[in-house]
């Protein structure tokens, strides 16, 4: 959750995660890849209806869209994220990247998608939390280098 409080102060937006704690709704969108999206997991497993459970027991009254798409790069992500807006979320977890590694993208094109997608939320000041990691990716049984 300390991460979910960096939400707020990480582009300044005037409604934090703790404004939603027992007094108005608050819409998180979470758009990602199969992390998100909870492949192969029974939809109560997934990510976001954990954290999202997670959340509603401290006393957050929060809803979290699930917008993660199982294979998605950043190409895609930056592709759907306008419509995904449609929403109208108060806050996003932003959650891409993996798939491009894997795919043996260059990280300069990730960057650049990841880069397009924060100027995005940023224009429409919408806080936003980038779930991001390039540390050693193995699940192809190879290792991918830290970029």
């Amino acid at each position: 959750m300390a991460g979910l409080m960096l939400l707020h102060g990480a582009m300044g937006a005037e409604n934090s995660l703790a404004a939603a704690k027992n007094v108005r709704p608050m819409k998180v969108l979470a758009l990602g890849d199969s992390l998100t999206a909870g492949y192969g997991l029974a939809a109560r497993d997934g990510f976001v209806p954990r954290l999202e459970a997670a959340l509603k027991a401290e006393g957050y009254n929060v809803t979290i869209v699930n917008a993660g798409v199982s294979g998605d790069t950043t190409a895609g992500g930056k592709a759907r994220l306008n419509w995904s807006l449609a929403e109208k979320p108060d806050a996003v977890l932003l959650e891409l990247g993996a798939n491009d590694a894997l795919r043996g993208i260059s990280p300069a094109a990730s960057e650049a998608n990841l880069d397009a997608m924060l100027q995005v939320l940023r224009d429409r000041q919408v806080p936003v939390l980038l779930i991001f990691n390039w540390k050693k990716l193995t699940s192809t049984g190879r290792t991918i280098k830290k970029w």
